[in-house]
């Protein structure tokens, strides 16, 4: 297995303070409805492109990102990671998935911004912060147990992919505003980078 070096570790670490630095904007502003204009209006472009035909898929897609099954194909790469002898990976990683589960729940209760259809709890989405989760932990794992380059390139395309079609199904069937979804998005990828370097950090 590789380890991050002391540069990637800066970085990461980099990464991670713009990162929570820009939510804690987007929060922010979400909290005093400051994005209210630029949410309306994203709204409104993306219920213009409907299409009936496309109703199914997005709400297709928006259930892929569900913890009731992100977290089963967590449990599964933890079974077989435990059965290869590699215990500290396989233990971490429903304990970040609990974790993840946990924070989105706190942030969403702090922030307490509704959602297009009133209901609350809505910045930042909990659908963008959990597949973001999951993708750049599953590209760390790839590049952690050398797996090799073409599979690695391929797995961060289609992970982008599915993060950015995540996030337009929830505006598709009007579960967020355009604010939730970065806000998940930018939540997503600051738990992602600290998992990954405790996680690193664990391994040394």
């Amino acid at each position: 297995m590789k380890r991050l070096d002391p540069a990637a570790r800066r970085a990461a670490m980099a990464w991670l303070v713009l990162f929570v630095l820009l939510f804690l904007v987007a929060a922010w502003f979400a909290r005093h409805e400051d994005f209210s204009d630029l949410d309306r209006g994203a709204r409104m472009l993306v219920r213009q492109g409907r299409a009936v035909a496309l109703e199914r898929v997005m709400r297709a897609i928006s259930v892929l990102a569900l913890g009731y099954v992100l977290l089963p194909v967590t449990l599964v790469c933890s079974v077989v990671l435990w059965r290869r002898r590699h215990h500290e990976v396989a233990l971490a990683l429903p304990l970040i998935g609990v974790t993840a589960s946990g924070v989105l729940a706190l942030t969403k209760w702090i922030v307490s911004k509704p959602r297009p259809t009133l209901r609350g709890y809505g910045f930042p989405s909990g659908h963008v912060f959990g597949v973001t989760v999951f993708v750049v932990v599953a590209v760390y794992l790839l590049w952690l147990y050398e797996m090799p380059r073409r599979t690695q390139r391929l797995a961060r395309a289609v992970g982008a992919a599915f993060i950015v079609a995540v996030g337009y199904s929830r505006l598709y069937v009007n579960a967020h505003w355009l604010s939730d979804v970065v806000g998940g998005l930018l939540a997503g990828l600051a738990f992602a980078v600290v998992a990954v370097l405790v996680l690193d950090g664990r391994l040394r």
